[in-house]
Formats: structure tokens, sequence, C-alpha cells
């Protein structure tokens, strides 16, 4: 069994270390609940964990989901953290396989996409990032109809010049982010993850916001 050591801070707070965060997945925010046995010794377990970056990009489909089979009350509320929490995972799970699917040279720079090559993006400045697509994204991109891919270039553009400036969704060890756009009537969404130092953003999804839900909820 492993043991670490922590300090006790002036009033009451501790500092757990890498290894621990590591070890629990834990990030900011994030709850842990002590228990004290009746001989006295503590045990630490992972509680109310920290999704809110989530909350707005798929709560509410995920309530609607949860509604029509019936959960209501605490059951909702527990079956909602899980679901979030799942997707969670399943966005870094992505992150790590987009990002060695680059290094293996299976990633294509945005301006050299064929669907995308027609559609203007000579036009748009160049960003202090690289904006590569794997070929989940590539895929997404061809069901897209024309209108939606000639949105695209602008998107990308803009994620090249300040990636930072858009939602960030929660995972515990990518910075990954989404960008917003609508057609017509519908939303869609760009998910993406940035590797700040290799100055690299790899795109994971493209696609209406419900088709990704359906599309993560698949890998899950």
């Amino acid at each position: 069994m492993e043991t670490y050591r922590v300090k006790v801070g002036a009033e009451g707070e501790i500092v757990l270390p890498p290894e621990l965060r590591s070890l629990f997945g834990l990030v900011a925010e994030d709850t842990l609940d002590l228990c004290v046995d009746s001989e006295g010794k503590v045990f630490v377990r992972t509680a109310e964990r920290s999704v809110g970056p989530l909350s707005d990009f798929f709560e509410d489909l995920i309530i609607g989901e949860l509604h029509g089979i019936g959960c209501t009350g605490d059951e909702l509320k527990r079956k909602l953290l899980e679901r979030k929490l799942k997707l969670s995972t399943v966005l870094d799970r992505m992150s790590e396989e987009a990002h060695r699917a680059h290094k293996n040279s299976q990633s294509v720079k945005w301006r050299k996409v064929q669907s995308l090559v027609s559609l203007g993006w000579e036009k748009t400045p160049h960003g202090s990032y690289d904006v590569v697509i794997t070929t989940r994204g590539i895929h997404d991109l061809a069901l897209l109809h024309e209108k939606e891919l000639k949105e695209i270039p602008t998107v990308f553009s803009h994620i090249e010049q300040d990636p930072l400036a858009f939602k960030r969704l929660r995972g515990p060890y990518y910075e990954t982010y989404r960008v917003s756009f609508r057609s017509g009537l519908k939303e869609y969404r760009v998910i993406y993850t940035i590797f700040a130092p290799e100055n690299l953003i790899v795109v994971l999804m493209v696609g209406a916001r419900e088709a990704i839900y359906a599309n993560l909820n698949g890998i899950a």
C-alpha cells in the first residue's frame, strides 16, 4: 500500500501531491470524502466531480433522455453526473487518440483538406497555431452540406488565431474546446484539443450539436 504525506495548512487545508490527483483523476473544484472508521483510520474517496463546463453543452440532451426512461429526483441527479463524467472521459480519450494519429502522420492541415480547398480559405490569415484534422474529422466534414461547409474556413481561421477564446469542455487531462456556429436554424460545433507546447490544435469532431452528442454516446 502506497503512503503519501501531506502538510496541513494554517486553516486546515491540505494539498494533494500530483500522483494522488492523477490516481483519483481529480480536477479543480472536485470534492473528496474523508471517511473515519471506528479505529480512527481515515479513508479517502472521490465524491462530487466538477464537470461544469459540460453542462450547457449537453445537459439538456442528457436530462431529456433520462426523463424519457423515468428518472427523477436524486436518481436523475446521480445519473446526470454519471453521464457527464463518462462524456468527459470520452473527450480525453479522443484527444489522446487524435494526438497519436497526428504523430503517426495520420492527420491533414485544414487548409489542405480537399473539401475545403475551393471555399475561399486562401483569403483567411494564418494564425500562430497549426490546425490539423484526423480521419474522423474529415469524415465529419464530408457529411456536411455545402452551406454548412462554407462556414468552416472562417471557424478554423479563428481557432488558429486565438484557440483559447472559446468555451472549454471539461476533461481532466486535455485542453479541449468547442466553437459554435449556425447554419439556418441548426447549431453546429467544432470540437478541438490544444497541445500548447507544439503550437498544435487537433480537430476531434465537427457537426450538428445533437449528432456530436449521439456520436460521443456511441463511443462511450
